[in-house]
């Protein structure tokens, strides 16, 4: 195991939910500009795409009103025509999809389910797959997502993905979920990129990312994580991740993929 890279980590640099939350409130004084949304948590299901502007210059306030009102009628007109996929093409910030010959896999916010006498749940990740309908077709890129493979990743397993994906350790592997106990996933970093699978008694659907693809989902699952612990920067629990994982190698209860993938 490898020194703690995050040893001299600078501790004020952490996105802290509530601490982000509070310095916004006592920093910021000024109006938000118009059309775009006001700052939101650092939770990406909070989050809301800006709406368009028209960019005008500031001494051609004519030439600017013109530009606004052809977008807005414009928009009126897209939205009167098709509204359901006006909004198919809004930029979804709750998942990122994967993509790969043969198959897709798609990490959104989750939540835990609510067990029997227990009033709360906890912020996760869900991992979906699906395959290609015509995997030789090149200018075909449908995946069938109407059979899709869900996958939810249990809250005592994410600090681990989360250590795969940043790097902390180099693979991990997780059975045994589902109602029947068919359903698993796992996570290798491989020379080039990580690869990533989620399978079942049936199949799998695997894609292999590319680095900043990786460090990316890796971001979106430590903030999902984090808003689990308020007050817990992201300094603290990436410290506490990688003694976790020091401490389950040591006592050889680490999770690490079993069969290494050629």
């Amino acid at each position: 195991m490898q020194a703690d890279p995050f040893e001299n980590s600078p501790r004020q640099n952490s996105f802290n939910n509530n601490y982000g939350r509070q310095q916004n409130i006592n920093n910021t004084e000024q109006v938000p500009v118009a059309g775009y949304a006001s700052e939101q948590p650092n939770n990406p299901l909070h989050r809301t795409r800006p709406h368009s502007q028209a960019h005008g210059h500031p001494h051609n306030n004519t030439q600017g009103q013109q530009s606004a009102n052809m977008e807005m009628a414009n928009n009126q007109h897209y939205q009167g025509q098709n509204q359901d996929n006006d909004s198919g093409n809004e930029r979804d910030y709750t998942m990122f999809p994967v993509y790969s010959k043969r198959a897709a896999l798609q990490f959104k916010l989750s939540e835990t389910r609510k067990s029997q006498g227990r009033n709360f749940s906890f912020d996760t990740i869900m991992i979906e797959g699906a395959v290609r309908i015509n995997p030789n077709d090149h200018n075909d890129k449908r995946y069938d997502w109407s059979k899709k493979l869900s996958v939810q990743i249990m809250l005592t397993e994410l600090p681990v993905v989360i250590a795969v994906f940043l790097g902390i350790t180099s693979s991990c592997q997780f059975m045994n979920h589902g109602q029947n106990k068919d359903k698993g996933f796992n996570f290798e970093r491989q020379e080039d990129g990580l690869f990533a699978s989620v399978f079942h008694k049936g199949g799998s659907m695997a894609v292999k990312m590319d680095w900043p693809t990786t460090l990316n989902i890796g971001h979106f699952m430590l903030a999902q994580y984090t808003s689990n612990f308020a007050g817990l920067g992201s300094d603290i629990i990436l410290r506490n991740i990688n003694r976790m994982c020091q401490d389950m190698i040591a006592c050889n209860k680490f999770p690490v993929k079993t069969q290494q993938r050629k």
